[in-house]
């Protein structure tokens, strides 16, 4: 599958004993060609920007949490109003307050969409582990999948802000979402599965065997 990002190999050495050259010349690579040497594959920067996004698992929440939105909408904005109008007088409007005040409110079968939207925010990072899991298979590195894991744990809480995720609505902000997001996504391309796999090997029972 193309969803996991790929690591650096090691590049296999010549056998000095036979051939007569020193050990750590590492086989088909040319002397002109050693900006990469000791490893070969692996993906690169913006690939690992884009597999480290949890994309399916996003497409779900951004539709689950579509339903949640509507069914709020006008409570939302009645408080958002209300907040407003709070301030204009002089007094506190405790936006974030109001705002899941009203979520609270609605019920979806007797359940608080308040409550339903939080579940849902933990089933989708939940699952995130249990898919990128499933779609690992034996052309992935070792560590690659556990690497997407823990990099798509960690976006994800980023991309449901940015999304407008209603269980994060109350202290939802766009301007800080975009650059939260941004941000995140250019200091993810340049971590590389090796890395998180070193961090990863110090936890026993989690790094991969060997």
């Amino acid at each position: 599958m193309g969803r996991i990002v790929r690591s650096a190999e090691p590049v296999p050495k010549r056998d000095s004993t036979l051939e007569g050259i020193p050990g750590d010349a590492p086989l088909g690579v040319d002397d002109d060609k050693k900006e990469d040497q000791g490893s070969k594959g692996g993906d690169g920067y913006l690939d690992r920007v884009a597999k480290y996004v949890p994309a399916e698992v996003v497409a779900f929440f951004i539709f689950v949490n579509s339903i949640l939105v509507n069914a709020t909408e006008q409570p939302v904005a009645k408080a958002l109003t209300d907040a407003v109008a709070e301030e204009t007088k002089g007094n506190p409007g405790d936006i974030p307050g109001k705002v899941q005040a009203a979520i609270y409110k609605i019920e979806m079968a007797g359940i608080s969409v308040w409550t339903i939207s939080w579940i849902m925010l933990i089933v989708a990072l939940a699952m995130t582990p249990v898919y990128l899991k499933s779609v690992s298979d034996s052309a992935d590195n070792a560590e690659a999948p556990g690497a997407n894991i823990v990099m798509s744990m960690l976006a994800f809480p980023f991309w449901a802000y940015a999304v407008n995720a209603l269980a994060l609505r109350p202290w939802h902000d766009g301007a800080l979402a975009s650059i939260m997001l941004a941000t995140f996504t250019l200091i993810s391309g340049a971590i590389r599965p090796e890395y998180i796999n070193a961090g990863l090997n110090l936890i026993p029972g989690i790094g991969p065997k060997k």
